[in-house]
């Protein structure tokens, strides 16, 4: 499996005054914006980690997802959500391309790990022998960040004051977490069942 991202989000996830005013960071005559190119680095980790621990897209964007096979029941797992767009699937060989019409997938609700299956819950058609599935997708809550709900706003943006606040790589761990934020990501973290 092969995913990449293929439009980044369209902004900063978290505006940087918001998470200066969480720091307490001077503003107005002090403020002279030295600090932004360091909290937006902030920003964007603790985005990308709070992503990987809950499998959610915060900010929309699309997708490229390219898999050798659909699992045993003939069905796709997508591997972030919500997913808002399913654009296409395409059976790529070298030589050929067979474009999956609309009709002959459902993208089932859900916001992580949703899943694609052929019509009526049935099985995606068969792969031809040695092709790749391309799946292109639309993920996210939202454009702006007022889009995303409001407790992984508030982890992103405790995850990034405790980045910036221990600049040295201390932390202060609940599951390689800091406290606080662990809690907040175990409700949004995908179900195995």
């Amino acid at each position: 499996m092969l995913m990449k991202e293929v439009t980044p989000a369209t902004q900063t996830p978290i505006p940087l005054r918001e998470l200066g005013a969480h720091l307490r960071l001077g503003h107005g005559f002090t403020d002279d914006g030295s600090e932004d190119a360091l909290l937006e680095l902030y920003l964007r980790n603790a985005t990308a980690i709070v992503e990987a621990r809950t499998s959610k897209a915060l900010i929309s964007r699309v997708f490229i997802l390219q898999i050798a096979n659909w699992n045993r029941r003939g069905h796709l797992h997508l591997p972030i959500g919500p997913v808002t767009v399913l654009d296409r699937i395409e059976l790529i060989r070298p030589g050929s391309t067979i474009t999956l019409d609309p009709a002959e997938w459902t993208l089932h609700p859900g916001s992580a790990r949703q899943r694609v299956t052929g019509p009526n819950g049935g099985t995606l058609r068969t792969m031809p022998h040695g092709a790749l599935a391309e799946i292109e997708f639309t993920a996210g809550f939202g454009e702006t960040w007022n889009d995303v709900p409001n407790d992984l706003r508030q982890a992103v943006l405790l995850l990034a004051s405790h980045l910036y606040e221990h600049r040295d790589g201390e932390l202060t761990l609940d599951g390689g977490l800091p406290n606080g934020v662990a809690p907040i990501l175990a409700r949004h973290q995908p179900v195995r069942l």
